[in-house]
């Protein structure tokens, strides 16, 4: 590969969209001070939550709320569409994450 090429692929490399999401787990002890992040290959303006779900790092089954503010205050909103865009604050996204559990089926409630 001669010098022009590869000076091209790596322009081509640097100008694919890339989207830090940063998510704390508060069962896992995480503090939101100090989020974890992973990479979704997307502008942040076009990323939903099958994208999120798609790209999570973590295995299993977990619900995804999205910091938001709502007149001045914030807020974790909670989405059900996985076509719908998500939330973003100052332009980042930032999520509580939880692990969903099965419901218990031998409980009786009496």
């Amino acid at each position: 590969m001669s010098q022009q090429q590869a000076n091209q692929q790596q322009q081509q490399q640097a100008a694919k969209p890339f989207t830090l999401v940063f998510y704390y787990v508060p069962e896992d002890k995480d503090d939101l001070a100090v989020p974890n992040a992973y990479a979704i290959p997307k502008n942040v303006t076009d990323i939903t939550l099958a994208d999120i779900e798609k790209h999570f790092p973590l295995e299993g089954d977990f619900h995804f709320r999205f910091k938001y503010k709502y007149n001045n205050q914030s807020v974790w909103l909670d989405l059900n569409n996985k076509q719908c865009k998500v939330p973003k604050v100052e332009n980042k996204i930032i999520m509580k994450v939880s692990r969903k559990t099965a419901k218990n089926r031998n409980y009786k409630n009496d």
